[in-house]
């Protein structure tokens, strides 16, 4: 059972609805348009932006998450499309649509800078014109400054979240541990860690304009020292 499995059931008690966030993807993109969440998790921001009046189409790998989205989408009465399709499989949607997003450090899950150029070029293919992308990736440029890094432990009435990040040769081995009414499993996987300086090159090759980048979803200035590298394109 994959870890991401195991976690379905507490993701939203560890990882709550942030409003900035949604506030963020809605100022940012097409009013009413067609909308593509790339690595959904268990939906709450697609469900969220699909109330607003946007068209949203949320794909997530994890099978048991795109289920939590259906069930979550049936009990709300809201009309949203859910697939299963990961990251090296936009390229099978057949539509194009007016906003992409990926966001929840999601691509860092890919292997390397190749095939995160190849997620972006196919991102950039699959948008209209004038279509916005947005992007979020954890600030690695201030990870990389440090040996190991810890993010704070997130503590709810029965669990415990821990998550740790460990440098190796050409990636980062992010720990996480799940302790449930004292119940502890831990699992550890490889991410790229892609930083702004990185990033922007391979946008800027795959002819997205108009690139801004930010800190957070407040919208703050990007800063070696912000969590996080977010960037808004448009093709």
């Amino acid at each position: 059972m994959s870890f991401y499995k195991i976690l379905t059931p507490y993701y939203d008690q560890i990882f709550p609805a942030n409003k900035h966030t949604k506030q963020f993807l809605s100022a940012h993109l097409p009013k009413g348009g067609k909308i593509l969440d790339v690595g959904a998790g268990t939906g709450n921001m697609a469900l969220a932006l699909a109330k607003e009046g946007f068209t949203v189409t949320a794909t997530e790998p994890e099978e048991r998450m795109a289920e939590e989205i259906r069930m979550k989408a049936l009990a709300e009465t809201i009309s949203l499309n859910v697939e299963t399709k990961a990251m090296q499989q936009v390229d099978e949607f057949t539509e194009t649509y007016d906003g992409i997003y990926c966001i929840g450090n999601t691509i860092a899950h890919l292997k390397n800078l190749e095939e995160i150029d190849q997620f972006l070029q196919v991102t950039f293919n699959k948008l209209n014109e004038n279509g916005v992308f947005i992007l979020q990736i954890v600030n690695f440029e201030r990870v990389l400054g440090k040996k190991d890094f810890s993010f704070p432990v997130i503590r709810k009435e029965n669990l415990e979240f821990q998550r740790h990040y460990n440098l190796a040769r050409d990636n980062i081995l992010f720990t996480t541990t799940l302790t449930v009414d004292g119940e502890t499993q831990s699992n550890t996987l490889p991410l790229y860690p892609a930083t702004a300086s990185q990033l922007l090159p391979l946008l800027e090759s795959c002819r997205f304009k108009e690139i801004n980048s930010f800190g957070n979803f407040n919208s703050s200035p990007y800063s070696i020292d912000t969590p996080a590298f977010i960037v808004t394109a448009k093709k």
